[in-house]
C-alpha cells in the first residue's frame, strides 16, 4: 500500500542544487526509502527543509517527472509513478554516465507554476483533428520561444552551409538534454532536418560499408521508415508487431539492418519489454547488424517506469544508432532531427549529409538550442506531460463508457492511442467519423502486410469536453454498421 509523506520528511542529507535533489530522492527510491505510490513533500516545503530555492526545488521534480519517476497530477499533488523502484535499482537515472552535476545554466533557469495543467488547445478545426502526429503547439510557453527567437536572430547570418557546419549551441544543448533525459552520455549528435534523413542516410552508409542487407521491421509499422529503405533497394521483410517488441529470434544470424520504436511502437504503442531489449543488441552484436532505434515521442510516459534507451545497453555502441525529433516534443514546423550514428558509421553519414544537403535551417537549429539551453525545455515537458496525461486519461474513460468492447492499446506512453475494430472496415468508419466532423486514421492504412483495422487516435489537442462527444460518436458508427 503506498505511502503519504509528510511534508518535509524526507531525508535527504545535504543537497546544493537540481542534481543533488534528483540523485537524492532517486537514492531513496532506490532503496525502499520511497515506495512507488508514495506522495512527495510539496515543493515549497522541500525548498525549505533543504534551503534551495523553489524554482530549484520545481526544476528537480520536472526531471523526475520527465525521466518518468514521479506523476504529478493537478491537485493530488507529486508521487513516485509506478515502477520507478525497480528502475531505480536496475540503475536507471535521469542523466547518463558519472556526470551528477547540473547544467552549466541551471541556476539562472526560471520556474514556472506547476499548479495548472495549462491551457485547452485553441478552437477551430484542428482541436476535432484525432490524426496522429502533431503535437499542441499551444503549450509551448510563447514568451520563452520568443527569447530563443531573439537570442538566433542576435547572432545573425552564419554564412555557413547548415549540413557543413551544423548549429554548435543545438549540439551542445542536446547532448545536455539526452544525457539528462534519456540516459546517453556523451552524445555528440548529427543534425537533420528529419528523422526520414536520418534514416536514409544511416541505410546507406550501412550499405555503402557492408554491401546490400535486409531491411526488418514491424508491421504495422512507421510507413516512413519503409519508404526510406526502398528507396535505398532493400529488402523488406515485415514482422507482425507484438505487444513484448520485436523478437530478435525472428531475425536470422544474417547481417542486416533492424528499424524499430521502442518506447513506443508506431503505430500500435506497445512498449519493448527489457529482455527484448538485451536480446535485440546482442543478436546485432553477434551478426554485426545496425538498430535503428526511432525514438520519436519518448519523452512521454505516463504512470510507466523509465526504460533505458537501446543506445545505453552495454555493447550498444557499436551497433545502435539513436535517431530524435523534435516534431512530437515542441512543433514539427521547426525541421529539426538529430541522430547518434555508430562510430564506424559516422564518416559516411556525414559525407551523406554534405552530398544531400538535409540539415536542419540555421536559424530554427539556433533557436531550439537556446530554448533546450536556457531549461525551457525541460519545463515544457514536464507541463506537456501532465496535459497529454490528463487528455489522455479522459480519452480512454470515454472509450471504455461508451465503447467498453473494444480493446485499447498504446496508453502508457506517447501522444496517441489504438483503438482496435476486428471485423470492421476501419477505412469506412475512418470515412463516416469525417463525415460527422471528426479527423482520425485508419490502423491498416499503417500496415504493408499484417493488417490490423483500428484506428489511431491522437489525444494531443483533444479538449475534454470533446471525449466523450467522439466516444458518443465512435459507437453510433459502430452501431450502425
Amino acid at each position: 500500500m503506498a505511502r503519504t509523506a509528510r511534508p518535509g520528511s524526507l531525508v535527504l542529507g545535504e543537497v546544493s542544487g537540481t542534481a543533488d535533489l534528483v540523485d537524492a530522492i532517486i537514492d531513496l527510491i532506490s532503496d525502499g526509502s520511497l515506495a512507488d505510490g508514495d506522495r512527495l513533500p510539496s515543493t515549497r516545503a522541500l525548498a525549505e527543509q533543504t534551503g534551495l530555492s523553489r524554482g530549484t526545488v520545481v526544476r528537480g521534480f520536472d526531471e523526475l517527472s520527465a525521466a518518468g519517476f514521479v506523476d504529478s497530477v493537478h491537485g493530488s499533488g507529486t508521487r513516485v509513478a509506478a515502477g520507478a523502484g525497480q528502475a531505480a535499482r536496475a540503475g536507471a537515472r535521469t542523466r547518463g554516465g558519472s556526470d551528477t552535476s547540473s547544467s552549466h545554466s541551471s541556476s539562472s533557469r526560471s520556474s514556472t507554476s506547476r499548479s495548472s495543467p495549462g491551457p485547452e488547445p485553441r478552437r477551430g478545426r484542428s482541436a476535432r483533428d484525432l490524426r496522429p502526429g502533431i503535437p499542441d503547439v499551444a503549450l509551448v510557453d510563447e514568451r520563452a520561444w520568443r527569447s530563443a527567437v531573439r537570442v538566433a536572430a542576435t547572432q545573425g547570418l552564419a554564412g555557413l552551409n547548415p549540413w557543413e557546419e551544423p548549429s554548435p549551441t543545438l549540439r551542445a544543448a542536446l547532448a545536455d538534454h539526452l544525457r539528462r533525459h534519456r540516459g546517453i552520455a556523451a552524445a555528440d549528435p548529427l543534425l537533420f532536418d528529419s528523422s526520414r534523413s536520418a534514416i536514409a542516410a544511416l541505410c546507406s552508409a550501412f550499405v555503402a560499408a557492408h554491401g546490400p542487407v535486409a531491411f526488418h521491421t514491424e508491421d504495422p509499422g512507421y510507413r516512413g521508415a519503409l519508404l526510406m529503405a526502398r528507396e535505398q533497394d532493400l529488402e523488406v521483410r515485415f514482422h507482425p508487431a507484438q505487444p513484448g517488441g520485436l523478437d530478435s529470434a525472428r531475425l536470422g544470424s544474417e547481417r542486416a539492418i533492424v528499424f524499430t520504436t521502442p518506447a513506443h511502437q508506431f503505430p500500435l504503442g506497445h512498449r519493448m519489454s527489457v529482455d527484448r531489449r538485451v536480446a535485440l543488441v546482442d543478436w546485432a552484436r553477434r551478426t554485426g547488424s545496425l538498430v535503428i532505434e526511432d525514438d520519436y515521442d519518448g519523452e512521454f510516459r505516463y504512470g510507466v517506469a523509465p526504460l533505458p534507451a537501446l543506445v545505453t545497453l552495454p555493447a550498444a555502441a557499436d551497433h545502435v544508432a539513436y535517431v530524435g525529433t523534435s516534431s512530437k516534443s515542441v512543433a514539427p514546423d521547426l525541421r529539426v532531427a538529430w541522430c547518434l550514428p555508430p562510430g564506424a558509421l559516422r564518416r559516411e553519414v556525414e559525407r551523406w549529409l554534405v552530398v544531400h544537403r538535409r540539415g536542419p535551417s540555421t536559424l530554427p537549429a539556433e533557436a531550439m538550442g537556446a530554448f533546450i539551453d536556457s531549461g525551457a525545455m525541460d519545463r515544457h515537458l514536464a507541463r506537456a506531460a501532465r496535459v497529454y496525461s490528463d487528455r489522455r486519461h479522459r480519452l480512454v474513460a470515454a472509450l471504455a463508457r461508451e465503447c467498453p468492447g473494444l480493446d485499447v492499446t498504446g496508453v502508457e506512453a506517447g501522444l496517441h492511442l489504438c483503438v482496435l475494430l476486428p471485423g470492421y472496415d476501419d477505412d469506412e468508419v475512418v470515412r463516416e467519423l469525417e463525415r460527422a466532423g471528426w479527423r482520425t486514421r485508419s490502423l491498416s492504412g499503417q500496415s504493408a502486410r499484417y493488417a490490423v483495422p483500428g484506428l489511431v487516435l491522437s489525444y494531443s489537442r483533444l479538449v475534454a469536453r470533446d471525449a466523450d462527444e467522439f466516444a458518443a460518436r465512435l459507437r453510433q458508427v459502430i452501431d450502425d454498421r
